[in-house]
């Protein structure tokens, strides 16, 4: 039993830090200007330019996604109990 507790709490924040930068990839993306002026301006968000950050956001957003389906997957029981709770009338 210890062992799932272990493997829900390393997903859980495995999903906060992956979450994190996709939330702060998207940030700098929102505020990014097209890529010619991008690039003639030397743009960068915190340290990262444009393209550093559209290739970090791409591959966090693929590893949440992954990590967010091997969640639900592990706490299978307890969703399909709370989703019953929601639904009951």
């Amino acid at each position: 039993m210890r062992g799932i507790i272990k493997i829900r709490a390393i997903l859980s924040t495995l999903l906060l830090i992956i979450f994190a930068i996709v939330v702060f990839t998207g940030i700098g993306l929102y505020f990014a200007p097209s890529g010619r002026i991008a690039r003639e301006t030397n743009w960068s968000f915190l340290g990262f330019d444009k393209w550093k950050l559209e290739y970090l956001h791409e591959i966090s957003g693929f590893v949440v996604s992954a990590l967010a389906v091997i969640h639900l997957l592990v706490n299978y029981k307890m969703f399909i109990e709370e989703m019953k709770i929601l639904l009951k009338r």
